[in-house]
C-alpha cells in the first residue's frame, strides 16, 4: 500500500540551533522543501542527511497548534513518519477496511493532499500518508 518513505520528521522548539546540527554538524545538505503552514502555527526545514530526507518541524507558538501541543506533551524528538501512495482515497479506504483510525484528512489542496494514521493504532508513531505527485517525486529525486 505505502509507496515509498519519504522522510522522519523531528519537532523542534530552537529551529536555528537544529539547522545548525542537522546541516553544520551532521553534515545535512538543506533542500528546497522548507516554508511555514499559517493555518497550523509551525514552520518546516528539510535535510538530506545519509540520502534520506530528514524534516524539522517548530511551532510559531510554543504550546499552539499541532506541533506545539505535540512537543509540550511529549518534548522535542522523533515527530512522524511520512510516507507516499499512489492514490490517497484508495489509501484511506485500505486503512479504514483495516481498522486503522485516519486523522486530519485534508484534500484542500491538489499539490499535497494528506492523512495521519493514528499512533494509538500504529504502535505509538504518527504516520503521515500523502498522496505522490510530479512535485513531491522531483524533491525526492526519482
Amino acid at each position: 500500500m505505502l509507496h515509498r518513505l519519504d522522510h522522519v520528521s523531528i519537532g523542534v522548539l530552537d529551529m536555528e540551533k537544529a539547522k545548525t546540527l542537522f546541516g553544520e554538524v551532521l553534515g545535512g545538505r538543506p533542500l528546497p522543501d522548507q516554508g511555514e503552514s499559517e493555518p497550523e502555527g509551525f514552520g518546516w526545514v528539510t535535510f538530506l542527511l545519509g540520502g534520506k530526507k530528514i524534516e524539522l518541524v517548530t511551532p510559531h507558538v510554543a504550546g499552539e497548534g499541532g506541533i506545539g501541543q505535540y512537543l509540550a506533551k511529549n518534548g522535542e524528538g522523533f515527530h512522524h513518519l511520512s510516507c507516499a501512495v499512489l492514490d490517497l482515497e484508495e489509501a484511506r479506504a485500505h486503512f479504514e477496511t483495516k481498522g486503522i483510525r485516519i486523522l486530519g484528512y485534508n484534500d484542500v489542496s491538489p499539490a499535497f493532499k494528506h492523512f495521519y494514521l493514528h499512533p494509538k493504532d500504529t504502535f505509538g508513531a504518527l504516520i503521515q500518508v500523502f498522496e505522490e505527485s510530479e512535485a513531491t517525486l522531483s524533491l525526492a529525486g526519482e
